[in-house]
């Protein structure tokens, strides 16, 4: 070997040595462009650690949905080397976790992760839009509790991820990517909960932003059977964020934010799936055409877009610190879904979108939404059962929702219309934020400190009691009739002043 082909031998080794060297990182490389048998070939440089024997992780459950997904179901395939490229044997305990017996001395881990689903359709468990699909040459939606993992205890570990794509495709995402070169991107995330929290979807860009007041917002779309369809939804999208703006008190709570919508043609009905991030949304559809798509975006993307507040900037310590593989759930999924969806059908008629008449038939769908659970079980044990309870789980957007109505109306009776949950919501995202948790068993004395001793007890008898809602007496207190036997709700006939003052400061009607 001549003097001139060893120094460029030194150098290429020196090039590949540094490209795997270990850093203080979770240094991840995912290739979207050699699929083989349909799975993603994923590789792992773990971060420098003394650990010997270690227990690497998938998520069991994700932040959003209470049910548990089980994502190792889709790795196989898991392989530990050396710094020598020596195999390195490991142990698979269960679905999601598997042993590396000399996790210090082990410079590379590989994988293979297959799609979570193939098309709308398709039989399978849990919610799509939690999951990740591979269609090559065509489309990726990356969740990255789906491919990434971590070391259970490594935690609180920055992570790189590289990934390779087609030459034409572009990331849709609330975190930022850098592209190297035309088929290589990368992006940070400070944590593992952070980079879960940020969905990429990987596409021919079909791409839309819009401003809406303080926020920028990005509106990206596929569909194989349609074409340049992200600035129709764009414009929708902005008329029901300049209402969230306004109903939010005229700043929303992001800067930046990023709607990921994908479509797919099928044969007949329309299909709906979200699933909401700090930054960011997931939106899945399936239709024969896309005629119904706009408005079915804004009943799903106003709902995951009001989590903004709650549990993304409202949220208790077993959120804040989630545990991917075993996790503590909260108490108040009543707030963070309950509430959220109240939020979606107050909005509307608060911002004058709807008429009076609309509205009614939202309470009414709501009553009659009850219907299939028992409405006498305490919605703060539900929600720390909910895995197991799954069978009530949905009351949340349906009794939940209600419980939020009830409170919003006695907050205004309390505060002769100056408080309602609009304004108790902005107090609590002031107090709390994105990284500032309360604890569990103080939430409703915190809410108590910001409103009247009365709420408290109306926590007690409808939340944690599970009594049966004051519906009827409620709404009579707002000019509203429920005809209980029929489940409708109906505008009184003659309604006295102070109901329909009570009336203006709750709906604005």
């Amino acid at each position: 070997m001549n003097k001139f082909l060893l120094i460029v031998a030194i150098l290429i080794c020196s090039t590949r040595l540094s490209a795997q060297s270990q850093t203080n990182k979770y240094q991840y490389k995912i290739d979207l462009l050699n699929m083989r048998d349909n799975r993603v070939q994923v590789s792992l440089v773990p971060p420098k650690t003394n650990q010997r024997e270690a227990k690497f992780v998938m998520p069991k459950l994700i932040p959003g949905y209470y049910d548990a997904m089980n994502f190792g179901q889709y790795v196989s395939a898991f392989k530990a080397f050396n710094k020598k490229g020596e195999p390195i044997t490991v142990k698979r305990l269960d679905t999601n976790t598997w042993i590396v017996p000399d996790l210090k001395n082990t410079a590379r881990i590989t994988y293979e992760v297959s799609s979570g689903w193939e098309d709308l359709p398709q039989n399978t468990p849990g919610a799509k839009s939690a999951e990740s699909t591979f269609k090559k040459n065509k489309l990726f939606i990356l969740n990255y509790n789906a491919l990434v993992g971590y070391f259970e205890k490594v935690r609180n570990k920055g992570y790189k991820v590289t990934v390779k794509k087609n030459r034409e495709f572009y990331p849709s995402s609330a975190l930022e990517y850098t592209h190297q070169n035309d088929t290589i991107d990368v992006v940070s995330a400070k944590d593992y909960r952070h980079l879960v929290d940020a969905p990429v979807m990987y596409c021919v860009p079909d791409t839309t932003w819009i401003t809406v007041g303080n926020a920028k917002v990005l509106v990206s779309f596929y569909s194989q059977s349609h074409q340049s369809y992200s600035k129709t939804l764009a414009s929708r999208l902005d008329t029901i964020l300049r209402s969230q703006q306004a109903y939010l008190g005229g700043r929303l709570p992001v800067n930046e934010y990023a709607f990921l919508i994908y479509h797919e043609k099928i044969p007949r009905g329309l299909m709906a799936d979200g699933l909401e991030h700090s930054n960011s949304t997931v939106c899945l559809y399936g239709s024969e055409t896309l005629d119904q798509l706009p408005e079915a975006l804004i009943d799903v993307a106003s709902h995951e877009f009001f989590h903004i507040l709650t549990p993304l900037n409202i949220h208790s310590k077993e959120v804040q610190d989630f545990n991917f593989l075993n996790p503590v759930l909260s108490r108040h999924l009543w707030l963070y879904e309950g509430m959220t969806e109240y939020a979606t059908m107050h909005m509307p008629i608060k911002q004058r979108m709807i008429s009076l008449q609309q509205f009614a038939k939202k309470i009414e769908a709501k009553i009659k939404g009850m219907e299939g659970f028992d409405n006498n079980l305490s919605m703060t044990v539900m929600s720390t059962n909910a895995i197991k309870r799954q069978d009530q789980y949905m009351n949340f957007y349906q009794k939940g929702a209600l419980i939020g109505l009830c409170l919003d109306i006695r907050l205004r009776e309390l505060s002769n219309g100056k408080l309602g949950t609009q304004e108790l919501m902005q107090k609590l995202v002031k107090k709390y934020g994105p990284e500032k948790a309360f604890k569990d068993e103080d939430l409703f004395n915190v809410i108590t400190a910001f409103t009247f001793p009365e709420i408290r007890q109306f926590f007690k008898d409808y939340v944690e009691e599970g009594q049966t809602i004051s519906l009827k007496e409620s709404l009579m207190k707002v000019g509203l009739d429920y005809d209980e036997a029929a489940k409708t709700v109906f505008e009184m006939n003659n309604p006295s002043s102070s109901q329909l003052s009570l009336r203006k400061a709750w709906i604005n009607q």
